[in-house]
């Protein structure tokens, strides 16, 4: 009879830790979470003469964010995403229609931010504001791998292959694979559940480079003009005439781009952010 009683008493104690160790773990703040994202993208350079954004899903992210003070958070974010560009989408007639210049660029980024909250932070991440507007700024970095393609004779046989514009310095410039960015951006996190919220971001991004679309400078001249390098710097005879004044400035020594501004782009970022259990105590503070 004993045994029993203390075997009782065992399971008893069993179920009472475990309900208090979930009700401590339903009730203690959670100050990490963890987001993942998609949507659009935008890129503001020199082949984008249109000035429209992307608009299948080009772009991926994943973050971890710590809630450090009442209106201020840090986020850690990597992500991958594809830029595009083509003067084949310019207006007829037009200088860009004439240069027929393209790019594809497949990149990683990798940044880190402060996350500034409008309103305060509500007293427990389950209590948190249904709308939450925020705005974030930090810095980070990215990769920039611009190709294209070329149609080429190969055995007598037509072929479009890739070819990696870095590789080939359409500029005779040189330039690096990656380079620095400052993040920037404007959101709003949407509570759908207790763990879950539903977030919408426009991010801006401004990189110290002009080269993710791989055009900047001016016409370099070459000394050979069937060289695949001279191919992919200067397309113009892939073109018929329809701009003579504009056909003329495409040569050896005239502005290819706009060396003055930078390279940029946008995302237009829907995510999914889970509250995780961890990151309990008063490290992290409240007001």
């Amino acid at each position: 009879m004993n045994k029993i009683i203390f075997s009782l008493g065992l399971i008893l104690c069993f179920f009472q830790v475990k309900s208090q160790s979930f009700l401590t773990w339903k009730l203690n703040d959670r100050y990490f979470s963890v987001a993942i994202g998609s949507g659009q993208t935008k890129y503001i350079g020199e082949l984008n003469a249109e000035n429209k954004r992307q608009t299948d899903f080009s772009h991926g992210t994943l973050a971890i964010e710590a809630r450090l003070w009442s209106h201020l958070s840090a986020r850690l974010s990597a992500g991958f995403y594809q830029l595009r560009g083509d003067d084949e989408k310019a207006p007829d007639g037009s200088f860009e229609k004439e240069r027929n210049l393209s790019f594809t660029s497949n990149n990683w980024e990798l940044n880190l931010q402060g996350v500034f909250f409008i309103r305060p932070y509500a007293g427990n991440y389950d209590q948190r504001w249904k709308i939450d507007p925020y705005l974030s700024l930090g810095f980070g970095m990215t990769t920039l791998d611009p190709f294209t393609y070329l149609q080429i004779q190969e055995n007598g046989e037509e072929i479009n292959p890739k070819f990696s514009l870095r590789n080939y310095q359409t500029e005779n410039v040189s330039y690096n694979p990656f380079t620095f960015i400052i993040p920037a951006g404007v959101g709003v996190k949407m509570k759908i559940t207790p763990f879950l919220n539903f977030n919408f971001e426009l991010a801006y991004r401004y990189t110290f480079t002009d080269y993710l679309d791989d055009v900047s400078g001016i016409f370099p001249s070459f000394t050979d003009d069937s060289s695949i390098q001279a191919k992919l710097s200067n397309r113009r005879r892939e073109q018929f005439l329809e701009n003579e004044e504009a056909w003329e400035s495409l040569d050896a020594g005239f502005n290819r781009g706009n060396s003055n501004n930078n390279d940029q782009y946008l995302f237009f970022s829907f995510q999914i952010e889970a509250f995780l259990p961890v990151g309990k105590g008063k490290m992290f503070k409240r007001s």
